[in-house]
């Protein structure tokens, strides 16, 4: 009697102090009515202890290294299988099968509606036709999914235990503002296209440039401005946690409404490769510069200089990273995409250990992390194998497996609860 029970349960003690407990309260109320005790006090506490019996066994499992590594290994492995079955039954050509000629034809318009100056109506055309994108069902499904796996990372990471909480409200704003921050993008590439003639070059310092004052600069101040109208509620908040994650998921949005862009035919398997880092460059990028942006505006003085330069160190390695990926004098020099992901996810993490020093986690945000970021991988791995066939799947994707498991490894190396010694 008392003795613990194995493997971090509750003792019978304890378990017999709740059954005590919950009878005495039951019979509080029988007692006035000169009714015996009923069985219900026991099958309360019996279901209470279970519960944390069950809690205490998930709080040991998702921090042992042994299990969340036969959990990585089986959730690959499941997702590799599908991919040869899916190859197998829908034999598929070495190309994804989307027709985007009509989007195409759209875009065409729209352009030539910027080369008239007819500012008004390219901007209210944009909507249009990010709508036609929406229409191709597995890009689509395969960006929501991969989008809710790093979402539910966010919101464990807020801790969000509640529907009123207000921090789940904002994370939600953030998504839906970010996929909205697409719209501007697309309108400051036409801008710019005409205004100062930039345009995509395959040559080395066109090229650079427009990565850098294109690309990057376009993307990152359209998601800063569409973070900005929750910047009041985050400076009410004043906790730099939720900053800096209501930051990272206007990037999340982003991401997702480009993951779906890179599925289309005239970008190329080069793109897709691209789909495993997307969303977490974009969270890491965006975060990044929502946290300096808060410092600067709550210490103008002291951080606002800091704040100016981390948007223009960030627009900078997104260009450069881009750049590395598209301009072929650059290819030699493709591990630079690998070095520039893994410094920006690593400032990230490292804030992210800075300021979230505590948790009660039942399940760890180890498990969690590497769930997503395994079944990510496997359901676009399924994906491409169905559609361009798995041995194309694998040449697609190797990149992006290799910085995803760079990322793995910065996340356990940073996080409190590491399974890397640092």
């Amino acid at each position: 009697m008392g003795r613990a029970v194995s493997d971090g349960g509750l003792s019978e003690l304890e378990c017999e102090h709740l059954y005590a407990n919950s009878r005495s309260l039951y019979q509080i109320g029988r007692n006035r009515e000169n009714h015996e005790f009923l069985p219900r006090g026991r099958l309360l506490s019996a279901v209470h202890c279970a519960t944390m019996n069950w809690n205490s066994y998930l709080q040991r499992k998702t921090r042992d290294p042994a299990f969340l590594w036969r959990m990585v290994i089986w959730i690959i492995a499941l997702g590799v299988v599908t991919g040869f079955l899916a190859q197998y039954w829908l034999q598929p050509q070495a190309a994804v099968k989307i027709d985007n000629g009509a989007s195409r034809n759209e875009w065409h318009q729209i352009e030539q509606l910027a080369e008239q100056g007819e500012w008004g109506q390219v901007w209210w055309s944009i909507p249009e036709r990010m709508l036609a994108d929406l229409q191709h069902v597995g890009p689509t499904m395969l960006a929501v999914f991969a989008g809710c796996c790093w979402f539910a990372f966010l919101l464990q990471t807020l801790e969000v235990t509640r529907l009123r909480d207000q921090r789940l409200w904002l994370a939600l704003a953030a998504v839906g503002l970010g996929a909205l921050s697409v719209w501007p993008t697309l309108f400051l590439l036409l801008w710019q296209e005409v205004a100062w003639e930039l345009n995509d070059s395959r040559e080395l310092m066109p090229g650079l440039r427009y990565n850098i004052l294109g690309v990057g600069l376009r993307e990152e101040l359209a998601k800063l401005c569409c973070l900005l109208p929750l910047m009041p509620f985050l400076l009410r908040q004043r906790n730099e946690l939720v900053v800096l994650l209501v930051s990272a998921c206007v990037g999340l949005g982003f991401a997702i409404e480009e993951n779906i862009g890179y599925f289309s035919g005239s970008q190329g398997q080069a793109a897709i490769g691209r789909f495993l880092t997307a969303n977490p460059f974009h969270m890491t990028l965006t975060g990044l510069i929502g946290l300096a942006v808060y410092r600067g505006l709550r210490y103008p003085r002291d951080w606002g200089p800091h704040a100016l330069a981390t948007f223009g160190l960030m627009v900078f390695a997104h260009g450069i990273y881009d750049a590395a990926i598209s301009l072929p004098a650059l290819a030699d020099y493709s591990i630079a995409t690998t070095i520039i992901f893994a410094l920006v996810v690593y400032q990230f993490f490292h804030e992210l250990r800075e300021l979230r020093t505590t948790s009660n986690d039942t399940i760890s945000l180890t498990a969690t992390f590497l769930c997503g970021v395994s079944l990510v991988t496997s359901a676009t791995f399924v994906y491409l194998s169905a559609t361009l066939g798995s041995d194309a799947a694998f040449d697609t994707l190797f990149n992006g497996i290799l910085s995803m498991s760079l990322m793995v490894y910065l996340f356990l190396r940073e996080m409190p609860e590491t399974l890397v010694h640092r």
